[in-house]
């Protein structure tokens, strides 16, 4: 009897599936110089669809997850290291140029962002929308902004006033390239970290808006002679799609 009952107790450890914990977040506010600690987030709109946060602004919150923040903030550090070592190459405006950027970027904090839709009505009724949460979470519910930030290889990097209906040439207007700027293209990247290369030069500029929150990025121009600087545009990129708002 002993040994039936000891196989079935057997039996059931294996079929039991393995125990699921569910998600905890820390919660980053506009009012508040401290998160909040949210535990027991077993699904997204356990954790959006908190009446506290029903005034947020959606477009711009941003969900990390601490292994992948562990992963960008490698990649990250690692961009850091390959423009210094660029710099280090290069000699003049080339080298003061590069080292601008690297220094932009050096104040970029980044976090592993999941690439998910926040907004609770979309989370509440989208196929998909309301994924389970396990491990450890970070959310950031920035204010909604009044500014747009331009960076890259320009004169003056920072913050700008958004103006509705302004176009992101018109932006970069009021901006002189450094040298080795793509002075053909631009790239917006939007609060909730979706990328757009834009055409800001005479013959190919298409009016495009950036929304308040917006980072315009101007990049590396294409070098033929070197290989250098092969996909340097897009791991800068990346690191500003994963960038924790202010």
């Amino acid at each position: 009897m002993m040994k039936m009952l000891i196989r079935i107790a057997l039996i059931a450890s294996l079929t039991t599936p393995v125990a699921w914990s569910a998600g905890t977040v820390k919660v980053y506010t506009p009012d508040s110089a401290e998160p909040k600690t949210l535990t027991n987030a077993g699904h997204l709109l356990d954790l959006v669809g908190q009446p506290r946060l029903a005034n947020s602004w959606w477009p711009g919150a941003v969900i990390g997850e601490r292994q992948a923040t562990v992963e960008a903030e490698q990649k990250h550090a690692a961009l850091l290291a390959r423009l210094a070592e660029l710099a280090g190459q290069e000699d003049g405006d080339d080298a003061a140029a590069i080292n601008s950027v690297r220094q932009q970027l050096q104040a970029v904090k980044v976090t592993g962002r999941q690439k998910v839709n926040l907004d609770p009505d979309d989370v509440r009724v989208a196929e998909n929308g309301n994924p389970m949460l396990e491990g450890e979470y970070s959310l950031w519910l920035p204010a909604r902004p009044s500014t747009i930030t331009v960076m890259g290889l320009v004169s003056r990097p920072g913050k700008a006033p958004f103006t509705p209906g302004r176009d992101v040439a018109s932006y970069l207007d009021e901006q002189s390239l450094l040298s080795g700027a793509d002075n053909s293209y631009a790239w917006v990247v939007y609060p909730d970290g979706r990328t757009q290369k834009t055409p800001v030069a005479y013959w190919n500029k298409r009016h495009i808006e950036p929304m308040p929150g917006s980072v315009i990025f101007v990049g590396f121009a294409d070098h033929f002679w070197t290989k250098a600087y092969d996909g340097l545009n897009t791991d800068i990129l990346h690191s500003l799609t994963q960038r924790i708002p202010e």
